[in-house]
C-alpha cells in the first residue's frame, strides 16, 4: 500500500506544482533540440579526441566543456564538479599527455578510436535496449556513470530523465518502493525509475517533466519510508550486531514455547499489528486507548518499537528469568511478524536458540521485557562469557548482507572532489595512519566513517570504531590497565587493544580505528609503546605490554584515522615523534565542489548564493591574514542540511555562528570585524 499512497501523493504534488519551474518545458526542449543538431550520434562516429576532451588549447569548444561549463551545462541536468577524469579521456596540461582516468595514454591515435567506439556502442545499444546496460560490458567507460546518464537523457529522453545524482535516484527508488540492486549505477537507477513512474503517473509527459517534478518532490517532501535516524557519522543504514536482554513472558512463562518453537514473542496483543504505527507516540496512544488510559506506556512503547523496527536478523538475544537467572541465548533469524493465529503473545520473531539452561546473571538484570544492552560492553562481555565454555567451535554467526557503499556514495555525501578522494585513499592505504586536519566546519567528522565505509565497500560498522581523545584519556583506556572492581582491582583491556584483536582474527578484511580530537589527548601517555607499533613498516612486530606478560602487535589490516581542528588556539602542536608516524591531509571548505553546487542549485535562493559568495571572499581574507591562515577558513558544513534557505535560518547562521567566530578570530581588530559583520548581514537582506 505504501507505494500506491506515495504515487497518489506524487500525483497531487504534480497538480499543485505545475508552474514551479523557472525554465519552461518548451525552453528545455529547444535546448535539447539544439544539442542534437550540433551533436547527433552520427557526429560522434567521427569526433576527434580534441573535439571531445578537456585540457587542450581548443577545449572551450569541446563536447565535454559545452556539457559541463558551456551552453549545454543546464541541458538535461548539471554535471559540474569533480575532475576531468569523469569523461574517460582528457588532456593533462602539467604532464603534457592524454590520460584515461589516472593512467597516461601511450598512443592516443590507437586508443581514441577504441574509446570512441565503445562510447558510441554504449549509447547506441542503450537506445535500443529495453533494460539499462551494465558498465561491466564497457571497461573503458568505468567511472563515467553520471556523465553517461546525462548523455543518455539527452539522446533518449523517453528512457532517461533529467536527474543524475546517485543519492537522489536511490532516494526516489526507496520512496516509491521500486526494486533495484544495491550495486546499480546512476544510469541504471535512472532508467528503472523512469520506466516505473511513467507507468504509474502517465500525466508526466517527458524527461524534463519527470526530472523537474521528481527533484522538487524529494526536496519538499520527507520520505515516508521507515528509515533509521540520519547521523552525521554516516551510520544510518550500517549493520552492526546488537545484543538484547529479553524476558519470555512474566516469570519466563512462555520460555519452553519460545525455545521449542524457535521464536521470541512479546505481548501487547490488544493494539494489533505493530507495523501499523509509525511512531512511539502512536503506539503509546493505542495502548492508552485499548488497555489503560491512566498509564504513560513510555517503556512499553519503547520496547515494542524496538522489537519491530530496531532488532534485526543476526542480533544476539539473551533470555532471562527474573533478575538473577539467564536461561538461554539465541540468534535472531527473521524480521517482525504479527501472527493472529496465536492465542497470546502474537508479536514474534524467529530465533535460533543456541543454549538452554540456567546461569547466574552477572549482577542484577533490568526488569523490562526487552532492553538493548549493546552499549554496555562490559555487561555484554560478561554475558557472552557465560556461554564460552559451551560454544561449539564449528558454530559460526550467520552471514550478514551489509549495505554497499563505494566512492560514488562518498562523493555524493561528502563535498570533496574525486582527485582529493583518491589522494586521501592512497595516503590511508600506504601510510596506514592519517590525520584529517582542517578548520571547523570542513566536514572532518562527517567524512571519517564514510571514508572507511567507501574503502571497505560496505557499511559494516563492526569493522569501524570511533573514540574521542580528551585530557583525561589514558593508556589504561586505550590499551589496558587496572580498574576498580567488586573484588579490588582487575586488569581491563582498552578500546584499541580489543579492536586490534578483533581485526587479527579477520585479517582478510580492513578495519578502521577513528580518533576524534586526536590533539586533545596526551599522546605520549595514551600511545605508550604503540608509538613504534603503529608505523606502517612495523605492523606485525610484537612488543611486551606494560601491564601484561603478553606480546602485542598492531595488525596490518588496521588503519588509524585521526581528526584535528587547526583553528583551536588552546591546543599544543603534536610532538614530532607522533607526527612522523602520520600523514596529514588538509580538508578545505567544499564550496567549489560539484556536490555543494548541486545542493546550492537545489535551494534556489539568491540570498543563500550571496551569503556563500561573501563567505568565499571572507575566507580569502582569513587565508591572507598572517595571524590566521587557511587553517582558520570557514567550512561548508555551517550551511548544509537546509531544506529551505529561509530568512530565519540564514540569519541564525550569520548571527549565532559566523559572527561569534569572527569576533574570536579578530579579537584585536574590531574595525575588521565590524566591516565583515556588515558584509554578511547585507548578503542576506
Amino acid at each position: 500500500m505504501e507505494s500506491i499512497e506515495q504515487i497518489a501523493d506524487f500525483k497531487q504534488f504534480f497538480v499543485d506544482n505545475k508552474d514551479a519551474q523557472k525554465v519552461s518545458l518548451d525552453d528545455a526542449a529547444k535546448e535539447r533540440a539544439e544539442f542534437l543538431r550540433e551533436y547527433p550520434l552520427t557526429r560522434m562516429e567521427s569526433l576527434s579526441v580534441d573535439e571531445y576532451c578537456l585540457g587542450t588549447e581548443q577545449s572551450k569548444e569541446s563536447f565535454c566543456y559545452l556539457i559541463e561549463f558551456g551552453k549545454y551545462k543546464h541541458t538535461g541536468f548539471g554535471i559540474g564538479g569533480g575532475s576531468a577524469k569523469k569523461y574517460g579521456v582528457y588532456y593533462n596540461k602539467s604532464e603534457q599527455c592524454y590520460k584515461h582516468g589516472s593512467v597516461p595514454i601511450e598512443n592516443i591515435g590507437t586508443f581514441w578510436p577504441q574509446f570512441r567506439g565503445e562510447l558510441l556502442r554504449f549509447l547506441t545499444e542503450s537506445g535500443k535496449a529495453d533494460h539499462p546496460l551494465s558498465l561491466e560490458e564497457f571497461p573503458l567507460l568505468q567511472g563515467m556513470a553520471m556523465v553517461l546518464t546525462k548523455m543518455l537523457c539527452l539522446y533518449f529522453p523517453e528512457k532517461y530523465f533529467t536527474i543524475g545524482s546517485y543519492s537522489a535516484l536511490k532516494d526516489l527508488m526507496d520512496r516509491f518502493d521500486y526494486e533495484y540492486d544495491d550495486d546499480m549505477r546512476c544510469h541504471q537507477l535512472n532508467f528503472l525509475f523512469n520506466k516505473n513512474i511513467r507507468a504509474d503517473v502517465p500525466e508526466l509527459k517527458d524527461a524534463n517533466d519527470i526530472g523537474r517534478m521528481a527533484w522538487l518532490y524529494i526536496k519538499g517532501k520527507p520520505s515516508s519510508r521507515k528509515k533509521a535516524k540520519e547521523s552525521v557519522l554516516g551510520d544510518e543504514d550500517s549493520k552492526a550486531t546488537h545484543y538484547w536482554i529479553y524476558s519470555p513472558g512474566d516469570g519466563a512463562s512462555i520460555w519452553d514455547e519460545c525455545y521449542n518453537g524457535g521464536i521470541m514473542a512479546i505481548g501487547w496483543d490488544r493494539i494489533g499489528d505493530l507495523t501499523a504505527y509509525d511512531s512511539k507516540d502512536a503506539m503509546k496512544q493505542a495502548m492508552k486507548d485499548q488497555i489503560n488510559a491512566e498509564y504513560s506506556w513510555k517503556n512499553a512503547a519503547h520496547a515494542t518499537w524496538q522489537f519491530v523496527n530496531e532488532m534485526k536478523p543476526g542480533d544476539i538475544v539473551f533470555a532471562k528469568k527474573g533478575m538473577h537467572l539467564v536461561i538461554g541465548r539465541g540468534v535472531i533469524e527473521s524480521d517482525y511478524v504479527f501472527d493472529p493465529t496465536r492465542n497470546h503473545y502474537k508479536n514474534i520473531r524467529k530465533v535460533r536458540w543456541t543454549h538452554k539452561g540456567e546461569w547466574p546473571h552477572p549482577g542484577q538484570a533490568v526488569m523490562k521485557a526487552l532492553t538493548d544492552i549493546t552499549a554496555y560492553t562490559d555487561y555484554v562481555e560478561k554475558l557472552n562469557s557465560l556461554f564460552e565454555s559451551e560454544t561449539n567451535d564449528e558454530e559460526e554467526d550467520p552471514v550478514v548482507e551489509y549495505t554497499s557503499y563505494n566512492f560514488e556514495n562518498f562523493l555524493e555525501e561528502v563535498f570533496m572532489d574525486e582527485d582529493s578522494y583518491e589522494t586521501l585513499v592512497a595516503l590511508v592505504r600506504n601510510k596506514k595512519n592519517v590525520i584529517l586536519q582542517g578548520a571547523p566546519g570542513v566536514g572532518k567528522t562527517f567524512a571519517a566513517k564514510r571514508l572507511a565505509y567507501s574503502m571497505m565497500g560496505v557499511k559494516d560498522s563492526n569493522r569501524v570504531m570511533m573514540v574521542q581523545f580528551h585530557q583525561s584519556y589514558s593508556y589504561e583506556d586505550f590499551i589496558m590497565g587496572f580498574r576498580p572492581s567488586e573484588n579490588g582491582f582487575e586488569l581491563k583491556r582498552g578500546a584499541f587493544y580489543n579492536f586490534c584483536k578483533q581485526a587479527e582474527i579477520d585479517s582478510e578484511n580492513e578495519y578502521f580505528f577513528i580518533i576524534d580530537e586526536i590533539n586533545r589527548g596526551n599522546l605520549s601517555k595514551i600511545f605508550g609503546e604503540l608509538f613504534m607499533l603503529i608505523e606502517s613498516d612495523k605492523r606485525g612486530v610484537e612488543l611486551h605490554l606494560l601491564y601484561s606478560d603478553e606480546k602485542f602487535s598492531v595488525p596490518g589490516n588496521v588503519y588509524i584515522i585521526g581528526m584535528m581542528n587547526t583553528a583551536d588556539r588552546s591546543l599544543a602542536m603534536l610532538d614530532y615523534a607522533l607526527r612522523r608516524r602520520f600523514a596529514f591531509f588538509e580538508m578545505k571548505p567544499g564550496f567549489d565542489t560539484g556536490g555543494f553546487r548541486e545542493y546550492r542549485m537545489g535551494l534556489a535562493s539568491e540570498k543563500f548564493d550571496r551569503l556563500i559568495n561573501c563567505v568565499e571572499n571572507l575566507n580569502a581574507a582569513i587565508a591572507a591574514d598572517d595571524s590566521l591562515g587557511e587553517g582558520f577558513c570557514i567550512g561548508h558544513s555551517y550551511f548544509c542540511n537546509l531544506k529551505k534557505a529561509t530568512d530565519q535560518a540564514l540569519s541564525g547562521i550569520v548571527e549565532y555562528e559566523l559572527i561569534p567566530l569572527l569576533k574570536e578570530y579578530w579579537f584585536d581588530e574590531p574595525v575588521k570585524v565590524k566591516d565583515w559583520i556588515s558584509n554578511l548581514r547585507s548578503a542576506i537582506k
